[in-house]
């Protein structure tokens, strides 16, 4: 039976808007939420472990709650520098972060990409689709790797087939990025991707039948986001999804919203106009970043744990299969300064955003998510709260709450049964959060608590 108590205010799906009620005189508002169970999922929490990096990451691994990562790349055109010839001693770093993340308990993923030169539709660029009439040494490569990675401490279940291929070719050559989008309407090169896909899936099942293949990794451009739609159309329209999932990359936040909820929409929308609103999405690079070529703003260590602090809540809410955080840790700038921890001469350093990432894991392991689908998004909500509601573990009621760039804090309510006990989690940037007794003590049904762009737990009662 489900039980609902009374709505005093209108929900966007996940921003609380219109005419709030006002409780005090500090502007204290009241939100009656809807108490509803939904069916168990279980969304993969984790992040991105660069091969050059695996060492000094060890003494962090122990301490975060992932159940995958990104263990690298498996090159192919390294390993197979001759037709036929396979040197794996090329794999070395990877294959050492594979056992690092085994014996933390962790799943790793593995990025193969990048073909020999003769097995480029381009010879003269190590960015280039691989050429049709080279499938047949793609699958007999897919089906050594599939076997070496098969079991033991080397054991791999998750693959990534290239990396953000709705790039062009015009990008970096050594980036490891992009290079099957042709620039061409309808397809952009999805179909010839969607192919070569399909020979690489085929090859690891016949000798791995449980493996898991995950398709794209997109950059998904956006907001014009035709050449990655056309690329997916292309894929499916040309060979059908060869996948297990679809990957896209999904940094930041675009107004009040993170780039992440609004891709996976997009995404779910065309999949459905094939019939495929089943496929899993992950969402394999997310992290909040500084804008390229510019300084980080002052307060950008916040800003990225306050970003890191509700990520896999959003994630949890849209029923991703799984999210990934961009990096775990780097030296310097990295990737516009998207990494978890800072690598210097005196060692590894955990900025705030690591434990944000870490702490909403841990009160998130096992939550559901209880609330309306995320299938619309408001752009005008900056500074207004916006909520998510999930069931523990345990069965308890466990709210987030955030007010999207607000830097003031706001006081705000959660209506109660009288008396209901609560406890709120707040600062999770902190190794540990500050948790407090927000309880209705004076019995009047009200959780009084303020809130930021910096999100807060609040956890009822079971």
């Amino acid at each position: 039976m489900r039980l609902f108590v009374l709505l005093v205010i209108i929900l966007t799906p996940f921003a609380l808007s219109s005419s709030p009620v006002v409780e005090s005189e500090d502007m204290t508002f009241a939100t009656y939420l809807p108490l509803i169970n939904v069916p168990d999922t279980r969304v993969l929490w984790g992040y991105d472990l660069r091969v050059s990096r695996g060492a000094q990451a060890e003494s962090l691994l122990p301490t975060l709650p992932a159940t995958w990562a990104r263990a690298g790349d498996l090159v192919w055109g390294a390993i197979e520098t001759q037709r036929g010839v396979y040197d794996w001693e090329a794999a070395a770093g990877l294959e050492a972060n594979i056992r690092r993340l085994r014996a933390a308990g962790v799943e790793p993923i593995v990025l193969v990409q990048i073909a020999p030169a003769w097995a480029r539709r381009l010879p003269d660029r190590a960015c280039s689709p691989v050429a049709p009439d080279a499938y047949a040494d793609l699958a007999r490569f897919a089906a050594a790797v599939a076997a070496r990675y098969r079991s033991g401490d080397l054991a791999v279940r998750y693959w990534q087939f290239w990396n953000e291929p709705d790039f062009t070719p015009a990008v970096a050559d050594t980036k490891g990025i992009g290079c099957w989008n042709t620039g061409v309407a309808p397809w952009y090169g999805g179909d010839a991707y969607g192919a070569a896909l399909r020979v690489f899936a085929n090859a690891v099942r016949s000798v791995n039948p449980g493996a898991q293949i995950i398709g794209g990794n997109f950059a998904h451009f956006w907001p014009d986001d035709r050449q990655t739609l056309g690329f997916l159309r292309g894929m499916i329209e040309g060979s059908g999804l060869a996948c297990d999932m679809i990957g896209f990359s999904g940094y930041t936040r675009w107004g009040s919203a993170e780039r992440m909820t609004l891709k996976a929409q997009s995404l779910r929308r065309t999949l459905a106009a094939y019939g495929l609103a089943w496929m899993p999405l992950a969402a394999v690079e997310v992290a909040d970043v500084c804008p390229e070529g510019q300084p980080c703003p002052p307060d950008y260590h916040q800003a990225q744990a306050n970003y890191a602090a509700r990520i896999y809540a959003l994630a949890i809410a849209l029923n991703l299969r799984g999210i990934l955080w961009y990096t775990l840790l780097e030296q310097g700038a990295g990737f516009q300064h998207s990494h978890l921890a800072d690598v210097g001469s005196s060692g590894v350093t955990p900025r705030p955003a690591f434990y944000a990432y870490r702490n909403a894991a841990l009160l998130l392991q096992g939550a559901t998510y209880a609330g309306p689908p995320l299938n619309d998004v408001r752009f005008d909500q900056e500074g207004v709260p916006h909520m998510l509601r999930f069931i523990a573990r345990d069965g308890a009621p466990l709210y987030v709450f955030w007010r999207p760039t607000a830097q003031d804090e706001a006081g705000w309510g959660l209506v109660t049964s009288s008396g209901r006990r609560a406890t709120c989690i707040s600062h999770l940037e902190r190794p540990t959060p500050l948790t407090v007794d927000c309880s209705d003590q004076d019995g009047d049904g009200l959780i009084r608590f303020t809130v930021s762009d910096a999100p807060i737990y609040i956890r009822l009662a079971p």
